[in-house]
């Protein structure tokens, strides 16, 4: 007699946010909003306003900044939780800052090093969001906190470069690009205040 085989009904994944992650789910947002600049709108930057419209080059920029996010992920695995925080919101910080001077002074290299700096932020910064979010759901939710992590993460990864191109119509580049900046100062800042008394 041949055995029937019965197909799971499919069930879409719950998702799940409690307070005590809230900022760790920003961190990941903020975290994916880099990401989301530099494979949207930065190759476009770096050939108008800094005058370079190789696509290699544009190509060799985004492998810089998610080449760093995973190098520094695999290098500070030994870190503990507030130091990976510190380190990814300092450098993230400091990254989205030399990248605006990088446009204002029209400087590939300094734009570059920019890129590299918070490539290493917001890599960190996401591994630390993943792991605290992964520690502090209940084991029979991780999977509900950490879809709900990935989904603010990809609503980083959207929203703030769907602006940025907006802004662009309405402002100079230099102008858009600096909101950007005063924003993700401003997030960076509100993750530091839910966060670091937690990881500490």
């Amino acid at each position: 007699m041949e055995e029937r085989l019965v197909k799971p009904a499919y069930r879409p994944q719950k998702v799940s946010a409690d307070r005590a992650v809230v900022g760790y789910l920003s961190a990941g947002f903020a975290a994916f909003a880099v990401f989301g600049l530099f494979t949207s709108v930065a190759p476009g930057f770096v050939a108008g306003t800094l005058h370079h419209s190789s696509r290699t080059l544009a190509g060799a920029l985004v492998f810089a900044v998610f080449g760093a996010a995973a190098v520094v992920q695999a290098l500070t695995g030994r870190l503990s939780a507030s130091a990976k925080l510190m380190l990814g919101l300092s450098a993230q910080a400091a990254g989205v800052l030399v990248l605006l001077a990088g446009m204002y002074l029209a400087s590939l290299p300094v734009f570059v090093l920019g890129g590299v700096i918070v490539g290493i932020g917001a890599g960190t910064l996401l591994k630390v969001a993943i792991g605290t979010v992964t520690v502090l759901a209940a084991p029979e939710r991780r999977g509900e906190a950490l879809a709900g992590l990935f989904l603010i993460g990809y609503l980083g990864l959207t929203l703030p470069v769907i602006g940025l191109g907006l802004a662009t119509q309405a402002f100079t580049v230099l102008a858009a690009m600096t909101g950007f900046v005063i924003l993700m100062l401003a997030l960076l800042g509100a993750v530091t205040a839910m966060t670091v008394r937690r990881a500490a």
